[in-house]
C-alpha cells in the first residue's frame, strides 16, 4: 500500500529520481573539489575558489534558462505540442549563441579591471569566460528534459557532465596544467553533456517547427532571471569577498569550508528541479499546488536537519577526511555554514514555486535584492578574521529567511 502511494506521488517519485542521480553528480562534484583542493594546495585552490564562484555567476543564464524553458516546454507537453518546442528550442538556440559571444567580449573588457583585485592571470579569467557560451547553450537541453519531465535522463546527464569534468581536469593538471586543467574540466564535460542530451529529447529535434512557442524572452522571464541572478550571487559571494579581504591562505581555507557548506545547498536542489515543472503543469491545468511547496519543504527540510546535526558532529572528521589536515583550524565554523546554506536552501525552494506559479513579481525581485544588498554590508563591515566574517554570512542568511517568511504570509493574506 505504502510503495503503491509512493510510486503515484510523481513529486516524491522525480525529486528521488534526481535526487540519487543528480547527488552522485555533485559526489564527483565535491570529488572535484577536494582532489583540486589537495592536488593544488591552499594558495592555487583559493585561486580555483574563487573562478568557480564566478561560474556560478556564469551559470545565472544556466538556471534562468533552464527555469524559463522547462516551465514553457511543461506547458506545451500538456498537449505534446511538440512543433512548438521545436520551434522554441531553435530560435532560441540562434539567440543565444550570438548573445552569449557578445556576452564573453564583454567579460574579457572587465577582466583588464578585476586582475587586481582577484590577483589572477588575464588568460586564465578568459579560459573560464568561455563557460559563458556553454551556460547559455547548455540549458536548452536540460530545461527540455525536465519540463517533459524525463528526470532520469536529466539526472544522468548531470552526472556524464560531472565525469567528464573530473577525468579531464585531474589528467590535465597531473600534466602541469594546474588551474588551466581544472577550468578546462568544467568547459569540456558542459560539452559533451549537451551533445549526449540530444538523442533523448528527439520529440523535439525531428518534430516540425512551429514558432508561435518561441515568445520565451518576456517580462516574466526577466524577472525570472534577475531573481536567479540575485539568488546565485546570494550563495558565491562570500567566497569572491573573501578572496579581496583575506591572505590566499585564509582565502583558500574559508573556500574549503564554504565549498562543504554549499553540499547542502546543493544536494536539495533536485528537489526544487523536479517540483517546478509539476507544479506549473498542475498550476496550467488549473489544480491545487499548495501540497506540492508543503511536501518539497519537508524534504528540504529533512535533508538540512540532517547535514547540520552531521557537521555539529563531525567537523573535524569531515574537513580531514575531505580536504586534509592542512585545514583543519576552521572546522569549529562548519556548523555556521551549514545554518546559513541551509537557509539559502529553503530561499530556493520558495522563489522556484513562486516562478512556477506565476505569483513571482517585481516586489518579490525587489525583496531578495535587499537580503542581497544587506549580506553584502554585512560582509564589508565584519571581516576582521575568518570566524567575524563566517558570522556575517549566517546572520545575513538567516535576516533574509526571515524577512522572506514575514513577506510571504502578508502577501498571501493580502492576496
Amino acid at each position: 500500500m505504502i510503495f503503491e502511494k509512493i510510486k503515484k506521488n510523481e513529486l516524491f517519485r522525480g525529486s528521488l529520481i534526481l535526487f540519487i542521480l543528480i547527488n552522485l553528480g555533485n559526489l564527483i562534484n565535491y570529488l572535484y573539489q577536494i582532489v583540486m583542493a589537495r592536488m593544488l594546495g591552499p594558495s592555487d585552490y583559493g585561486i580555483l575558489a574563487v573562478l568557480v564562484s564566478l561560474t556560478y555567476i556564469f551559470a545565472v543564464p544556466t538556471i534562468a534558462i533552464q527555469t524559463a524553458v522547462s516551465k514553457k516546454i511543461a506547458i506545451l507537453n500538456v498537449k505534446k505540442e511538440y512543433s512548438k518546442m521545436n520551434g522554441l528550442f531553435f530560435s532560441f538556440l540562434k539567440k543565444l549563441f550570438i548573445f552569449s559571444l557578445i556576452v564573453f567580449i564583454l567579460f574579457a573588457i572587465l577582466s583588464f579591471f578585476i586582475i587586481k583585485p582577484l590577483n589572477i592571470s588575464f588568460w586564465l579569467l578568459i579560459l573560464t569566460g568561455t563557460l559563458i557560451v556553454a551556460s547559455f547553450i547548455y540549458p536548452l537541453v536540460a530545461g527540455s528534459l525536465q519540463g517533459m519531465k524525463k528526470f532520469s535522463t536529466l539526472g544522468w546527464n548531470t552526472l556524464l557532465v560531472f565525469f567528464i569534468k573530473i577525468i579531464i581536469a585531474i589528467i590535465l593538471v597531473i600534466f602541469g596544467f594546474k588551474v588551466y586543467g581544472a577550468i578546462l574540466g568544467f568547459i569540456l564535460g558542459m560539452i559533451f553533456g549537451f551533445i549526449f542530451a540530444l538523442p533523448y529529447i528527439k520529440e523535439i529535434i525531428n518534430a516540425k517547427r512551429d514558432d508561435d512557442g518561441t515568445k520565451i524572452l518576456t517580462k516574466e522571464n526577466s524577472l525570472i532571471f534577475c531573481a536567479i541572478l540575485v539568488f546565485v550571487f546570494m550563495y558565491s559571494i562570500d567566497v569572491i569577498l573573501a578572496r579581496v579581504f583575506f591572505s590566499s591562505e585564509i582565502a583558500g581555507q574559508y573556500a574549503v569550508l564554504s565549498t562543504i557548506g554549499k553540499m547542502i545547498l546543493f544536494s536539495t536542489m533536485p528537489i526544487g528541479n523536479a517540483m517546478f515543472p509539476i507544479s506549473a503543469e498542475r498550476h496550467y491545468a488549473k489544480t491545487k499546488t499548495s501540497g506540492i511547496i508543503k511536501k518539497a519543504s519537508l524534504y528540504v527540510f529533512m535533508l538540512c536537519a540532517t547535514a547540520i546535526a552531521i557537521f555539529i558532529i563531525f567537523p573535524e572528521l569531515i574537513i580531514k577526511l575531505l580536504f586534509g589536515n592542512q585545514y583543519l583550524e576552521i572546522a569549529g565554523l562548519l556548523p555556521y555554514l551549514g545554518i546559513a546554506f541551509s537557509l539559502i536552501a529553503f530561499l530556493n525552494i520558495l522563489i522556484l514555486y513562486r516562478i512556477s506559479t506565476d505569483e513571482f513579481n517585481l516586489s518579490h525581485l525587489f525583496l531578495i535584492i535587499l537580503f542581497l544588498v544587506i549580506e553584502i554590508i554585512l560582509l564589508f563591515l565584519f571581516n576582521a578574521d575568518i570566524k567575524q566574517f563566517t558570522f556575517a554570512f549566517m546572520f545575513s542568511t538567516i535576516i533574509t529567511f526571515i524577512g522572506a517568511f514575514i513577506f510571504v504570509r502578508k502577501w498571501k493574506k493580502s492576496a
